[in-house]
């Protein structure tokens, strides 16, 4: 006889769920999501500039050969 009315079952199913969005997370975490979290070389060259590593006159002759790039 089957008692509780199935709940077993949906328990089991919501548990399976749970183990696929684990994984899918886990992996896509690694390959996919990091890509797209990826720095620009603009963001890169301002960071580059806000930490001191290089002086404006560098970062004005950077930030000018990434922007003749893009055209």
């Amino acid at each position: 006889m089957m008692y509780g009315h199935g709940w077993g079952m949906l328990l089991w199913l919501l548990l399976l769920l749970l183990v696929f969005w684990a994984l899918a997370k886990l992996l896509l975490g690694r390959n996919g999501n990091d890509r797209s979290r990826q720095k620009s070389a603009r963001d890169i060259l301002d960071e580059r500039f806000a930490n001191g590593e290089i002086d404006e006159q560098e970062y004005r002759k950077r930030l000018k050969v990434l922007k003749e790039g893009d055209q």
